[in-house]
């Protein structure tokens, strides 16, 4: 009996690793990914940074993938959450529930290489990259998958774990619901004045929440969110009034915002498959449902 999953980003590598871990390599996994972790122009292991819960770490760590991550990965503290204009605030502390760390920041980037190392040499599993698949047919007993590179491979079951509104889903039958929320998600990683000292910050604003996330380096993940109609006016703006507006929304609990990195705009929706099993096919991921940036940020 074998598994086949398309798609190698966290979710298909994760799961990979973790059928190799449960089953001692006994289930064969043959893990197929288009785009090595190491491009610049991998679309799951890129720049961004995403907030692990401590449930999460914990349950990586059983299956023996966080011993791998944990030394690129910048601990949560502290949360700080307040609303524009307002004097309140809530302060959740690690302390208070005597764990270690409330979450843990990884950038992707360096979770891929990581992943992709430990999957090289994971028990039962098959590293099929670069390659992409070509066709793949269904039958009673189990389902047959070709590569472009002219390898076909056998199997059980056929893991779609390649992103939102996945190729293989819509190729089963699978349909979409999409749900815009008039918003769009500026990703960006900021410098700051002050040190962060593991603090997570989440504020409302008039348009949306604003997260900042600790990083590597002193640098915060920003998740910043507006509505649709001012997506061109922010991508226009300069570095300069980039860090003006930003520290007029945020303040100054991280003094004054120095630097602000490459920025991306994703319009935020959530995406939901009519359906995420059929025969022989199983979503996972993404392909299955996939959130909008602020919701991924934490995991």
């Amino acid at each position: 009996m074998s598994v086949i999953i398309v798609g190698g980003g966290m979710t298909g590598a994760t799961l990979a690793l973790a059928i190799s871990h449960l089953t001692k390599g006994q289930l064969a996994v043959h893990l197929v990914e288009a785009v090595a972790p190491h491009a610049k122009n991998h679309p799951g292991f890129d720049s961004r940074a995403i907030a692990l819960a401590q449930g999460t770490c914990q349950q990586l760590s059983r299956i023996g993938i966080w011993q791998a991550i944990a030394d690129c990965a910048t601990a949560i503290k502290t949360v700080h959450v307040s609303d524009r204009g307002h004097a309140g605030f809530v302060t959740l502390d690690a302390h208070d529930y005597r764990i270690d760390a409330l979450g843990q920041v990884v950038e992707l980037h360096d979770v891929g290489l990581r992943l992709f190392r430990l999957l090289q040499d994971a028990p039962g599993v098959t590293l099929h990259c670069p390659a992409r698949v070509a066709s793949f047919s269904r039958s009673e007993d189990g389902v047959s998958v070709a590569l472009d590179n002219g390898t076909v491979l056998d199997g059980q079951l056929l893991v779609a774990a390649d992103g939102s509104r996945s190729a293989l889903g819509t190729q089963c039958g699978v349909e979409w619901r999409q749900q815009p929320y008039g918003q769009v998600a500026v990703i960006a990683n900021v410098s700051t004045a002050a040190e962060h000292h593991g603090r997570a910050f989440e504020r409302f604003t008039q348009h949306g929440p604003l997260a900042m996330l600790p990083m590597s380096d002193g640098r915060c993940s920003l998740v910043w969110c507006h509505p649709q109609d001012k997506a061109e006016e922010v991508k226009a703006w300069s570095d300069e009034r980039f860090c003006t507006e930003l520290q007029k929304a945020f303040g100054w609990r991280l003094g004054r915002i120095t630097h602000a990195g490459k920025r991306a705009v994703y319009p935020l929706s959530l995406t939901t498959a009519s359906q995420s099993v059929s025969h022989r096919v199983a979503l996972v991921g993404n392909a299955a449902q996939t959130l909008p940036s602020y919701c991924r940020t934490r995991i």
